[in-house]
């Protein structure tokens, strides 16, 4: 085992959640213990312990990079409601889609573990309320003053994206590549009436 203070030199800290991640969302939250993490790192539990308190400490990390990634969207909170800017706002979140495909994935294979976090003091603690994405997005799509079908098109639309994480198991043979292209495409086609 290496001894703790070894374990700090080097992001340790990003390696403990990038391990946690990948067995969060292979094995499920609730049946990953930290040994287990702590095995595939080389290290002990004690040496976990030395940067999270808990294994809710490690989800509540990889939650908050997930808060983090509404900072791509600044200046769409504020941009003019036109059929340039919600395809925009998609190009974004399909972008973001791919890169953080595991994160997003965790959030999908472990909601009641992560609907712990939201229901508890945890994340308003770390200055989180988690609801900046989201608000963004509604702003798009939750107004009577847009066209019905066009608010139906933006639902469907973002549920194209959202739809690849609920089935992740059944495209698990595309790679990202060929992923993106296509769910570029297909987005695309449901918002441009035929």
């Amino acid at each position: 085992m290496v001894p703790a203070s070894a374990v700090d030199a080097g992001g340790t800290r990003e390696r403990i959640l990038d391990v946690a991640l990948e067995r969060f969302t292979r094995k499920g939250y609730a049946e990953t213990s930290l040994r287990e993490i702590a095995e595939e790192l080389g290290v002990s539990k004690a040496a976990l312990y030395y940067h999270f308190a808990s294994k809710q400490d490690i989800l509540l990390a990889l939650h908050l990079r997930m808060h983090a990634l509404e900072a791509e969207f600044g200046p769409l909170a504020s941009a003019p409601d036109d059929p340039g800017t919600w395809a925009a706002l998609l190009d974004r979140l399909i972008g973001i889609a791919i890169r953080h495909r595991r994160l997003i994935e965790l959030h999908f294979r472990n909601p009641d573990a992560v609907q712990q976090l939201h229901s508890g003091e945890m994340l308003e603690r770390h200055g989180s309320s988690g609801e900046g994405l989201e608000a963004q997005v509604l702003r798009f799509v939750a107004s009577p003053a847009i066209d019905p079908e066009v608010r139906v098109r933006r639902v469907v639309s973002l549920g194209a994206i959202v739809s690849f994480y609920v089935g992740a198991a059944a495209l698990s043979d595309i790679d990202d590549e060929d992923f993106e292209r296509l769910l570029r495409k297909v987005t695309s086609e449901i918002l441009v009436p035929r």
